[in-house]
């Protein structure tokens, strides 16, 4: 445990992810996922004429996954 800015942190307070930023690895992920010859869509704006700059995964709870445009990517914390 460590005290961070008065907080108490723990490791249980964060949880691991994967920023996919690769377009060959997005491509693949898209693939994957069933979006072949489809273009995918921000999960956080739903703007489909943005083009996807990442995906982030999330290993916790079966491998989440949100595409992201580079707009909402740079909005992250």
């Amino acid at each position: 445990m460590a005290e961070l800015g008065g907080l108490l942190q723990t490791e249980r307070n964060f949880i691991r992810v994967e920023l996919i930023d690769d377009p060959a690895a997005i491509a693949e992920c898209s693939a994957r996922a069933g979006h072949t010859g489809d273009r995918i869509i921000c999960q956080r704006c739903g703007d489909a004429d943005l083009t996807i700059a990442a995906i982030l995964v999330v290993p916790a709870g079966g491998e989440s996954q949100w595409a992201l445009c580079a707009a909402c990517l740079l909005e992250m914390p």
